[in-house]
């Protein structure tokens, strides 16, 4: 690599992350209102219709994390998003349904009273506000009225972080579509990817202290990693036998393009300083990098090889043994797994992000189902 410097990778500028700025806006309101305990936003995905645990301003110990559940389950909920309404609970302790692991936990905390605030993105439904105090029945129209300044200032900031990740996503999406054949083999790649990475990266979550917001950035950026083989022609990825020294170097090169393709995308979208900006770089410069140092194109190793980009290796290799390929017969996956350890064993592999995948294994063979590798034949010549 004679362009591309590791030190250019690690000197992205960000603000700060959508949970440390609830914090601070938290701080601003407990001034004024010093009842409000707890502010947070659940995002909703909606090919579950699952809500889920995304950013929250209260003490790490203290965080709902990892946690998703159907909206549909949430009738008063699921009204108040569908008629655009805040909804509020004064007296949480009755009103909360025993058998939710997510009432269960406010219950725990003594929280008094609710408040929910329905966020729209383009007039489309993505999450909840919400709004917790230490004592019950303090919610009323006047409250609501002088916290809706602040409200609109949460809002504001998960809009922009929502607006930023979309952005990125939708002109990479834009860019791939120009290319059909890379987007004809890579499309069902990228969805297992993100399967995998998400399996991944909760797995880990404890032992690296990942909360929700990190955890969605490493699994929808999954699907960028190889971004960097649209520079590559196609006939190569699908090469049968063995690279010639040329060939190679162009592999080992679509890295660098990649970081010159998203460069070109952030720019163009002027999404160059969002929290999630320093998870995306690493993810495509550093998902070759091998923990022993013999990856590529840095030979970075242990702890200099970021753990977003740890993650996104893990996947990948396992994708690509359960994958078939014009060279090789894709492996079961208690033998990917199985090479999976081995690579372990020789320090070349995150040990905790393998052991991530081993009790998934039933939820793993139903994503290769579900996205199989195309057919040769079957992409666009």
């Amino acid at each position: 690599m004679n362009n591309l410097r590791h030190n250019d990778v690690q000197q992205t500028s960000h603000q700060r992350s959508l949970s440390e700025q609830f914090v601070e806006i938290h701080e601003r309101i407990r001034e004024q209102f010093p009842q409000i305990a707890r502010i947070s936003f659940a995002l909703y995905e909606p090919l579950s219709d699952n809500l889920k645990t995304y950013a929250d301003s209260t003490p790490h110990g203290e965080v709902l994390l990892h946690y998703e559940y159907p909206l549909g389950k949430l009738p008063r909920l699921k009204d108040c998003a569908e008629q655009q309404c805040d909804r509020y609970i004064n007296d949480l302790s009755s009103s909360l349904e025993t058998h939710n692991p997510h009432s269960q936990w406010l219950r725990e905390q003594r929280f008094g009273a609710s408040l929910a605030s329905p966020v729209y993105y383009d007039d489309e439904f993505i999450g909840f506000i919400f709004i917790n105090t230490e004592e019950g029945y303090v919610f009323n129209e006047q409250l609501c009225q002088q916290l809706s300044k602040h409200i609109e200032t949460i809002r504001r900031a998960i809009s922009t972080e929502y607006e930023t990740i979309h952005k990125i996503l939708d002109m990479t999406s834009f860019i791939l579509r120009q290319s059909p054949k890379h987007l004809a083999q890579t499309r069902d790649h990228q969805e297992r990817m993100y399967h995998f990475t998400k399996v991944i990266a909760r797995g880990v979550a404890q032992t690296y202290q990942l909360d929700d917001e990190q955890i969605d950035h490493i699994t929808l950026f999954s699907r960028l990693h190889d971004i960097g083989k649209l520079s590559l022609p196609h006939h190569l990825l699908l090469k049968p036998d063995g690279l010639a020294v040329m060939e190679r170097k162009q592999v080992v090169g679509h890295i660098e393009k990649g970081i010159e393709i998203m460069e070109s995308v952030l720019t163009q979208t002027k999404c160059l300083h969002n929290a999630c900006i320093q998870t995306l770089k690493e993810i495509i410069a550093y998902h070759h990098e091998l923990m022993d140092g013999s990856g590529y194109p840095f030979g970075l190793k242990d702890n200099d090889i970021p753990v977003p980009a740890r993650i996104i290796t893990v996947a990948n290799i396992f994708d690509a043994l359960t994958s078939h390929r014009p060279y090789k017969q894709a492996r079961s996956v208690p033998l990917a797994l199985l090479e999976l350890e081995k690579m372990v064993a020789e320090r070349k592999l995150d040990k905790h992000c393998v052991n991530a995948l081993r009790n998934h294994q039933e939820f793993l063979k139903e994503v290769i189902e579900k996205y199989p590798e195309p057919d040769p034949s079957d992409i666009p010549q």
